[in-house]
């Protein structure tokens, strides 16, 4: 594996995605007295496996493309670029749908507010991605 085939800007994609990924699975989401739920523990479970599917589907998405040029893969709006935006999107979709179904401010753990930046950050990363300019201004 040739990890210098990664520009500095699919680091910053596919890195920010890795981490949500293990945010949503890892992190805890909600915090009671006695027991720490993930994004990917109830309730609505369903919302934060599907954020993370998209969130390794971006990783899998930049790996593969730099990786393995020669493979071809779907796209979702003419370009890899607009589909890495469009599975971005997706796992901020739900990562916001995962608060919109369980507003209790005071339960709310670490890990949802790492969650909401780094979707937050995967999302505007990936919107500079698809229009061609650089995630991280130039010095």
């Amino acid at each position: 594996m040739r990890l210098d085939a990664l520009s500095k800007d699919d680091s910053i994609v596919a890195g920010l995605a890795l981490l949500l990924a293990i945010d949503l699975v890892f992190l805890p989401w909600f915090s009671f007295s006695i027991i720490s739920l993930t994004a990917t523990d109830g309730p609505d479970s369903w919302t934060g496996l599907i954020a993370v599917l998209a969130a390794i589907a971006v990783v899998a998405d930049v790996l593969i493309e730099r990786m393995s040029p020669q493979t071809t893969l779907p796209n979702l709006g003419g370009s890899r670029t607009a589909t890495r935006l469009r599975l971005a999107a997706i796992a901020a979709l739900f990562v916001a749908l995962k608060f919109i179904l369980n507003v209790h401010f005071n339960l709310f753990g670490f890990g949802f507010w790492a969650g909401v930046v780094l979707a937050a950050a995967l999302l505007f990363a990936t919107l500079r991605a698809s229009q061609d300019k650089a995630i991280l201004a130039p010095r």
